[in-house]
């Protein structure tokens, strides 16, 4: 049974390594990306079981990164393996220049995801689902089984998370207020940055916003904006808290890491608030190291390493 079910589009991920510029860049180091994955191995690293379901391309690239999540522990067994190719994106790491990213991912293997690929057995025996907007922006099957998997989560009174995450490059903000308004409601967990709060929701003031998000049935309310203080609703109850202070290389991932801290913390019984705490430690460890699974926390049962709090709070909770 595993603690965490979620699905989505994994990416193998190739970042310029001798320049900050992929235009120029002769070298570049792979490894894997993709919101969900991301997720799911940050769950897997802090000891809990999660299962990550995807399509790959049948093509070394699919293998290679399907590889990868088997080496962090995470359960990939139901991967299909189909014709079309696996994602892919190329960028830079950011570190003199904003980040920018080269997606190939248009007709890829994970936008052949339908409803019937959702494995509702998994979702009826797993502790918590987890849906982002980003596969509901690669293609309208990867929508629809988005809504499906929120709806027999739902049914079945499994605990379950949204997270907006609208990537501009795959879509309009307007086709995302489309697609994801209608999803962003009766959630235990939704996340999200303050400029896709707004998106979705048409509303820029923070408090209003996520009061307004909290009215559609999310129980727990959760905005983030960076390096700064991350707003949030707790059964209706607004309060803020100050991530960890690091020297943020490489900002990509770290929502994602974010987010798989929080569940975990949930899943491990921590308070809603500690458990937001924990992911803000997750948060910042990805952000001060580059790639989307570098600087991951371990722990176990869900609970971060003291050693690893102590490191960057100096104090263990």
């Amino acid at each position: 049974m595993p603690d965490l079910y979620t699905f989505g589009e994994a990416m193998a991920l190739f970042l310029a390594q001798d320049t900050d510029n992929v235009v120029d860049a002769k070298v570049f180091r792979r490894s894997s990306a993709g919101a969900e994955g991301n997720v799911a191995v940050a769950v897997s690293r802090l000891g809990l079981r999660a299962h990550f379901f995807t399509h790959f391309g049948a093509d070394e690239l699919g293998t290679a990164v399907l590889n990868d999540f088997i080496a962090e522990g995470v359960d990939v067994s139901g991967v299909k393996r189909v014709p079309e190719f696996t994602g892919t994106m190329i960028r830079n790491p950011g570190t003199s220049r904003a980040v920018e990213a080269t997606y190939l991912r248009k007709g890829s293997a994970a936008s052949t995801i339908t409803p019937a690929d959702i494995d509702l057995e998994l979702i009826r025996t797993s502790r918590w689902v987890h849906t982002t907007g980003i596969t509901c922006a690669i293609s309208t099957s990867a929508a629809e089984s988005v809504k499906f998997a929120l709806e027999k989560s739902r049914e079945f009174k499994i605990a379950r998370s949204f997270d907006l995450n609208i990537r501009r490059k795959l879509w309009s903000e307007k086709e995302a207020r489309n697609i994801l308004e209608p999803l962003a409601h009766d959630v235990d967990l939704l996340i999200g940055g303050e400029d896709e709060y707004a998106a979705v929701f048409g509303e820029s003031d923070p408090r209003q916003v996520i009061a307004l998000a909290h009215s559609r049935g999310c129980g727990i309310v959760v905005m983030t904006r960076g390096d700064q203080p991350i707003r949030y609703s707790i059964n209706g109850e607004y309060g803020e808290v100050a991530p960890p202070k690091v020297k943020a290389v490489d900002p990509v991932g770290s929502g994602d890491a974010f987010t798989g801290g929080v569940i975990a913390g949930l899943l491990s019984g921590l308070n809603p608030l500690d458990a937001i705490r924990q992911g803000s430690i997750s948060g910042a460890r990805v952000a001060s190291q580059f790639g989307d699974w570098a600087g991951l926390p371990t722990g176990v049962n869900g609970r971060t390493d003291p050693a690893i709090v102590a490191e960057l709070i100096g104090g263990v909770k």
